[in-house]
């Protein structure tokens, strides 16, 4: 085999594989939004009708004045929230279930698990048991 058909071969090989690898990140990057398209689509399951927006995930949410969160409460749900959509989740604060509850937090990871996340300050212990209870998902307690 000559050199120019050697190196035509090596590259017509190398943009083989190269095609190789672009497919496989794009069946995993689907596969992987699929999973968190289908934890979002679980969440809307048990959140408020009337109050459902998907674009409650790409937004922060917090009260100030009359019986508002105090700032450390506020402070720390923003870190959380900061920190979870950094690493590409999706997050719902504060969002109405149809239960009436409104957890701080609603995390879904891209592998599809679902988390909610209460941010705690002066709340009781038992408060705290009571919404692990009533919540649909599994619950974590941080303290701020």
């Amino acid at each position: 085999m000559d050199d120019e058909k050697f190196k035509r071969l090596v590259e017509h090989r190398k943009a083989k594989r190269q095609e190789a690898i672009e497919r496989r990140i794009a069946k995993d990057k689907a596969k992987r939004d699929q999973t968190l398209i289908s934890a979002i689509n679980r969440v809307k399951e048990v959140a408020r009708r009337d109050t459902w927006c998907t674009a409650h995930g790409r937004c922060f949410r917090a009260s100030f004045g009359g019986n508002a969160e105090s700032a450390a409460h506020r402070n720390k749900k923003y870190a959380l929230w900061c920190e979870y959509m950094e690493v590409g989740c999706e997050v719902f604060v504060e969002l109405r279930l149809a239960d009436g509850s409104r957890p701080d937090l609603i995390v879904c990871w891209n592998n599809g698990q679902i988390e909610i996340i209460e941010v705690a300050e002066s709340e009781k212990e038992e408060s705290l048991l009571l919404k692990e209870e009533k919540y649909p998902f599994p619950t974590r307690c941080v303290r701020c």
